[in-house]
């Protein structure tokens, strides 16, 4: 059995192109949240992905190729606590 592999996007994003850059993380189908956030970091967005692999495709040959993102920061999840 394969467990998913869950990572926190982090995104600094060009000011006026939050919109853009919202629209265009919309259509990556392994994104199951996506926030407009204040302090460090504009984004976050939350990636189900079948493994390290598939994280790093996305990131790579998607998310990097999205104009308007300055820098992206990925913080893959070790465990995840339900309170």
């Amino acid at each position: 059995m394969t467990e998913s592999i869950l990572a926190y996007i982090l995104m600094e994003i060009d000011i006026g192109m939050t919109d853009h850059v919202v629209d265009q993380l919309r259509h990556i189908e392994q994104a199951t949240r996506i926030a407009v956030t204040t302090g460090t970091y504009d984004i976050v967005m939350l990636l189900e992905t079948t493994g390290l692999e598939e994280l790093y495709d996305i990131t790579v040959h998607h998310i990097h190729k999205i104009a308007g993102i300055k820098e992206t920061s990925t913080a893959v999840i070790e465990k995840m606590i339900s309170v």
